[in-house]
């Protein structure tokens, strides 16, 4: 059995966990979501062209066994 997570930056507190965050920081992010047993199923990964290594935007699906 399992569980699924909404990852979505523009969901979170304060207009988007990864709103105006740099790659490392994403990185960051995201295993820390491994550590707590996510496994990411699906993103949708968007930069801002505008600014090489960030901001960064994405949305998605997250799984872990229930």
């Amino acid at each position: 059995m399992w569980e699924y997570k909404i990852v979505d930056s523009n969901n979170a507190e304060k207009g988007g966990f990864l709103k105006g965050r740099t790659v490392e920081q994403v990185e960051a992010y995201l295993n820390q979501l491994g550590q707590e047993g996510w496994e990411i199923i699906d993103l949708d990964f968007q930069m801002d062209p505008t600014i090489p290594g960030g901001p960064a935007h994405f949305h998605g699906v997250a799984k872990r066994k229930k």
